[in-house]
């Protein structure tokens, strides 16, 4: 992750924009030292979200039940899993 200092930021924020959209990676923005915020442009993390959107669901899936039980099927989870990796290729 990279460290920017706020004024740094506030002076060059279009270069910094530019630098988060093209590595997708967050950027922290420290004040007076210390880590203040975390900036991540809007499709990283719409993208970020809709994974652990998905993690969040598996983890509430109990293993010892299949995933019929849950209201969940096999189906319905391949096909989510196959929207998630068509978006994030297609934001590439």
């Amino acid at each position: 992750m990279i460290n920017i200092r706020q004024d740094d930021f506030n002076e060059n924020y279009d270069l910094f924009a530019r630098l988060c959209e093209i590595t997708s990676e967050p950027i922290k923005i420290t004040k007076d030292g210390m880590p203040d915020l975390i900036v991540v442009n809007a499709e990283t993390y719409m993208r970020r979200k809709k994974v652990l959107d998905l993690r969040e669901k598996l983890l509430r899936v109990n293993e010892d039940e299949p995933f019929e039980e849950k209201g969940v099927t096999f189906a319905e989870l391949e096909k989510y899993l196959d929207e998630i990796e068509k978006s994030m290729d297609a934001e590439r």
